[in-house]
């Protein structure tokens, strides 16, 4: 806010010119300016928001005209009245929005002296509390959306906006720490809000991605790793870093580190474009809470979605488990019904793996069982299922069969998968695999069906040693045992 002392009204209580009496004040850095009305003052205070204005009006109209005025278009500003209007009670204009009312009676230098400092610092406090509480509404809703909502990246341009418009920011960021193996840790520009306009950061192709160890952002990393912000007006960050900012037509900016269980995990920016913007140390605390909500609630979200991931997939290679499987089913079917397709299950039992381990040990097992879940997964089509479902025991759910031949390809190209030798830690082993198939709806409607079809399929090869084969429809009598 600017120095700047504006007298609306009269300028003369008898003799005394109350300009004057401003000027003697002698308050530090403030300038004086007068208009007779504040119709003539209106273009003034556009231009330049002054730090009070005083108001000496004695017409209860005017008085009420100009406070509304005062209110609507400078709410920030600290009004003081010199009136000889007869009102009984100050307080009720004082609760209107005037921080003091004087009597001309009672205008002089040392009240001036008084005033003007206390009302600059009250309404100076008054416009924090305000901010802050705005803030506060806009940090809430945040919090809301990131601990009520998995899929919060669909609110998040309403959640910047919001931020945007409580901070009075130009511009509202959120970028996120990522590893990159040629080039490290890195800052990916994940969402975005500009009042309008304001260029968009996306629009920069420096902006979308930055390396932190590139010149001019190693010092951010360091900082924000220490859970330390950077604030402040570009012109005082050093040169690289005024460089790039100024490209983005920033003029001032807050920056906070959002962790996760203690690591960063981004950051969340303000800027200020179209003016430099001093941030008050309210603001930048309730900034400080914005951040650490946020970082809670991704922390939050990501703990779900890793115990969701660990209900749902098998703990040692990763694939589908029984469960989700289910799941996948379910969907199979409705798609099957509703295009008229069908789908396979192929229940897949690998050979003497026991041998595996009684030579080799389980924890070299293991490592085999995840190169097979690897092979296996790899040559299935993206809208199929392979899940672990057994020790040794895999199944494929194969979407759109349209008949025997089609499964047979499918089987044909999961045991060419494991042909080639697998090496483990200097050993080598051969592994082969025996796979019954059924076939949706021919061989059953109900997954438990299916599954119990392609195990008689596959037991059948199985005590041949090894290879493929498809439930033979005329063995429905013994899904029924």
């Amino acid at each position: 806010m600017d120095r700047k002392i504006v007298l609306i009204g009269q300028d003369r209580i008898g003799k005394i010119r109350v300009s004057a009496l401003l000027e003697q004040c002698e308050l530090t850095n403030l300038e004086y300016f007068h208009f007779s009305s504040i119709y003539k003052a209106k273009s003034a205070l556009l231009e330049d928001e002054p730090c009070l204005v005083f108001l000496h009006v004695n017409e209860r109209d005017k008085i009420t005209g100009y406070l509304d005025y005062m209110r609507e278009n400078h709410p920030h500003v600290p009004i003081i009245l010199i009136t000889r209007a007869d009102y009984r009670i100050p307080q009720t204009l004082m609760e209107r929005g005037f921080h003091y009312v004087i009597h001309p009676s009672h205008v002089d230098r040392i009240s001036f002296m008084q005033v003007i400092p206390a009302a600059i610092e009250q309404k100076r406090v008054e416009n924090e509390l305000q901010t802050r509480d705005v803030i506060l509404q806009a940090v809430n809703y945040a919090a809301e959306v990131f601990l009520s909502k998995l899929d919060w990246e669909s609110y998040i341009n309403e959640v910047l906006e919001r931020l945007g418009s409580a901070t009075g920011s130009d511009r509202v960021y959120i970028y996120k720490s990522e590893i990159r193996q040629e080039i490290g840790l890195v800052s990916v520009l994940q969402a975005e809000w500009t009042t309008t306009g304001v260029q968009l950061l996306k629009d920069f192709p420096e902006a979308r991605g930055n390396e932190y160890q590139a010149s001019g952002f190693r010092r951010w990393l360091e900082v924000l790793k220490k859970g330390e912000i950077i604030c402040g007006s570009v012109q005082d960050l050093p040169p690289e870093e005024q460089a790039y900012l100024l490209k983005m037509d920033v003029q001032s900016l807050v920056v906070v580190p959002i962790f996760t269980d203690q690591l960063l995990w981004g950051f969340i920016g303000y800027e200020q474009c179209s003016y430099e913007r001093k941030w008050s140390s309210v603001e930048v605390e309730v900034l400080k809470t914005a951040a650490k909500i946020i970082g809670a609630a991704i922390a939050r979200q990501d703990a779900e979605i890793r115990l969701t991931h660990l209900a749902t997939h098998d703990y040692l290679t990763n694939l589908p488990n029984r469960m989700l499987l289910e799941d996948r089913f379910a969907l199979a079917v409705a798609r099957a019904e509703r295009r008229g397709k069908k789908f396979g299950i192929v229940a897949i039992d690998l050979d003497k793996f026991k041998n595996i381990n009684d030579t080799n040990g389980h924890p070299f097992g293991d490592k085999v069982l995840v190169e097979v879940a690897w092979r296996l997964s790899e040559v299935v089509r993206s809208s199929d299922t392979c899940a672990r479902v057994g020790g040794d025991e895999f199944t494929v759910l194969a979407e759109e069969i349209n008949n025997k031949k089609d499964l047979l390809r499918v089987m044909e190209k999961l045991t060419r998968s494991l042909e080639p030798e697998i090496s483990i830690d200097g050993k080598q082993v051969n592994v082969t695999a025996s796979m019954g198939a059924s076939i949706y709806p021919n061989h059953g409607t109900e997954l438990e069906q299916l599954m119990k079809a392609a195990d008689i399929a596959l037991y059948q090869v199985k005590d041949a040693y090894s290879g493929c084969k498809i439930f033979i429809d005329e063995q429905y009598s013994l899904l029924k045992e």
